[in-house]
């Protein structure tokens, strides 16, 4: 399998097993593996209609077994005469003319299992999620995104962006830096149990603060938190940092009213909390006040990693049992016909960066210390008509 369907698949689960119905995991399950790579005639064939038939000449190497095969492309190691070590990212053929059909069958299945109640409308979410994969799947405006965001980061000293070979990048290539790590998902390989949360909390911190980054400072946020998007340098401590095809630029208004959103979370101001919820349209007012109060109610236990008392205190999500708490609290939406917002998209990716970051935390075990990394963003705010 390869292809929109899988991506979707990947946008909806990171780990189904924590919040999403039990239902959905026989479908999801399939989505989540890794993609058929391409037959290496199939490749040829890609890399010569790209860059003629001579291609080869451009490298010192080329690798044609690929290093990774994911849901619309494939990687390919590959040296150039000048020395450099590059990645080469292929595109499978079609995936782009396929995403409109991918995403309706994969929604149909979904539907067909009963998990999504009938009375939930996600139509306009589906038309977004459409485009943003197609613009997924165009490695031109990857490129740009990439290096923006290399730009965004240059000085900072926790991360690594790859940079760009412009000439060998066209809509379905993207040929850029290689860079070495290790998956932060292996992080228990050879280590202690207190190495490990010393390695645990150096990454969701520094991963922590590069979302409030995006969200508050560059507008600028790279939406896919899919783990194997990044990974960790031991000597060096730094974060390699992949994949930019889900970067989404984000407005004014998104980025002031979640800050609104933390302020209220930090100071469990549930009037703040739920003001910045409607801009947002995360509720709306056709809402019953039972659902209102279930998600201020989910957002009052989720404000409690804002609450440490003491400098420098962490707060362990998985210790604290927070997602299960949250879950428990809004498994009655589900069935009420009045929960029905429907977000704008970019504030539907934002939410899944975040919820990406806590799902990486609790599977980590990590302790972070979310008041002090938000403290610089959230005073003051002032809210644009």
């Amino acid at each position: 399998m390869r292809g929109a369907a899988m991506k979707l698949g990947q946008l909806l689960s990171m780990d189904a097993g924590e919040l999403l119905p039990a239902e959905w995991e026989p479908i999801l399950s399939r989505l989540r593996q890794n993609a058929d790579a391409m037959p290496k005639t199939q490749l040829v064939a890609t890399l010569e209609n790209a860059w003629g038939k001579e291609w080869h000449k451009q490298f010192a190497y080329f690798s044609l077994e690929p290093i990774a095969a994911a849901s619309i492309g494939q990687v390919h190691r590959a040296k150039l005469h000048d020395g450099r070590e590059l990645a080469i990212k292929v595109q499978y053929p079609g995936v782009r003319e396929s995403i409109d059909s991918d995403i309706d069958n994969v929604v149909g299945l979904i539907k067909l299992t009963g998990a999504l109640p009938k009375h939930i409308n996600i139509d306009p979410l589906l038309d977004e999620a459409k485009a943003q994969l197609k613009t997924e799947a165009d490695y031109l405006q990857e490129a740009q995104f990439l290096k923006a965001y290399r730009e965004d980061l240059a000085q900072n000293e926790h991360f690594i962006v790859p940079f760009v070979v412009d000439e060998l990048t066209s809509s379905d290539i993207l040929a850029m830096e290689y860079v070495e790590g290790s998956s932060i998902s292996s992080l228990d390989e050879g280590i202690s149990g207190e190495q490990h949360q010393v390695l645990a909390n150096d990454i969701c911190e520094k991963l922590m603060a590069l979302t409030y980054i995006e969200l508050f400072d560059t507008q600028l946020m790279q939406s896919d938190p899919n783990f194997a998007n990044y990974l960790y340098q031991k000597d060096s401590g730094k974060i390699v940092l992949l994949d930019f095809g889900a970067c989404r630029t984000l407005s004014d208004h998104t980025s002031e009213h979640y800050k609104a959103m933390a302020i209220a979370m930090q100071n469990q101001d549930r009037k703040g909390m739920e003001l910045a919820l409607l801009e947002l349209g995360l509720i709306d007012k056709n809402m019953s006040s039972k659902v209102t109060d279930i998600i201020l109610n989910a957002c009052t236990i989720a404000s409690e990693c804002l609450q440490t008392k003491y400098a420098n205190e962490t707060y362990n999500i998985k210790a604290q049992g927070l997602i299960k708490r949250i879950q428990n609290e809004t498994i009655p939406l589900i069935a009420d016909r009045t929960a029905t917002a429907t977000p704008k998209f970019d504030v539907a990716l934002v939410n899944r960066k975040i919820t990406g970051m806590v799902l990486l935390a609790n599977k980590l075990g990590a302790g972070l210390d979310f008041k002090s990394a938000l403290a610089p963003y959230i005073s003051p705010v002032v809210i644009k008509d």
